[in-house]
């Protein structure tokens, strides 16, 4: 009874302060719920664009609009499927589309009358790849493909690594996408001396990774899995920098980057199919790959 009554007070509070839902601040993850909010992409029309999604074979719900949906009880520590089925509506008025944002949600302890995601740990849109003409969408992969599935396999680590204050001295781990208006073809998941951290997509994050590294060689390793269907070329770009140096005319801290890699290293466009592939094993979906730096005392 008790998390109903939280569930829709909750709702009420979200659906009244849409526009400052995601804002990016340091805020206690304790009594935080994970969350995907489905946000069009613009807001002063419909969305033609229907998605059906789900989490480790759970249907959530089927998305047209701006809405959210708690997801914690479908999630698990580990690897997660989350599946998108989209379909156009038809005939169409504009072309619109639904940003996806997962993440811990609750009220802004500084001002109880909003809401903030923070961090967002994934994202995603329906409308990449999918073209707009005459009120009809078509899709690269054939002129008769009336629906589209993108299946992302995503690790989830927990929130212990999120949101931790940055200080003077700290190494942190940034992952940023080549595009910020279009899905990746790749997910990417990394793992620093072999603790995972929560997968990357679409949406920028930066970790502190200062309590995983140790004096002299480290090892990140990198899993990269292609998101079938997905043709769009994207990328996703990180950086090891560190230590923090605060910097008193930006006013924010900076770091010397000490290592830089890429997610879709190793994977080739088919110029038939338009589908990532690995030379080196055609019918794989992952490439794993290791990099390792030197920390100097």
């Amino acid at each position: 009874m008790r998390t109903a009554i939280r569930r829709c007070i909750l709702s009420g509070l979200l659906l009244a302060i849409l526009p400052v839902l995601l804002v990016a601040t340091e805020v206690s993850l304790d009594s935080a719920q994970i969350m995907i909010w489905a946000q069009r992409n613009y807001n002063s029309w419909d969305n033609p664009l229907e998605t059906e999604l789900s989490v480790n074979g759970n249907l959530v719900n089927i998305f047209s609009s701006d809405t959210f949906e708690p997801i914690e009880k479908y999630l698990k520590n580990g690897w997660n499927d989350l599946t998108l089925i989209t379909r156009p509506q038809v005939p169409a008025g504009k072309d619109n589309e639904l940003i996806f944002r997962v993440g811990p949600m609750q009220a802004d302890p500084k001002d109880a009358k909003r809401m903030v995601m923070a961090p967002v740990l994934w994202e995603f849109r329906n409308g990449t790849d999918w073209s707009f003409n005459n009120g009809l969408y078509s899709y690269p992969l054939g002129p008769n493909v009336k629906e589209v599935t993108l299946s992302y396999q995503l690790y989830y680590a927990g929130l212990d690594l999120e949101n931790q204050q940055l200080n003077a001295g700290d190494f942190v781990l940034q992952g940023k996408p080549n595009y910020t208006s279009w899905n990746s073809p790749v997910t990417a998941t990394v793992f620093v001396n072999g603790t995972p951290l929560n997968s990357f997509t679409l949406h920028p994050r930066q970790v502190v990774i200062t309590k995983l590294l140790r004096p002299g060689k480290n090892e990140i390793k990198l899993i990269s899995r292609r998101v079938k269907n997905a043709i769009k070329d994207n990328d996703i770009l990180f950086t090891v920098g560190g230590p923090a140096e605060w910097n008193v005319s930006r006013k924010q801290y900076l770091f010397k980057p000490i290592v830089e890699f890429k997610a879709r290293q190793g994977w080739q466009q088919d110029a038939a199919t338009g589908q990532l592939i690995n030379p080196a094993a055609p019918d794989s979906e992952t490439i794993e790959r290791v990099i390792s730096f030197v920390l100097k005392e």
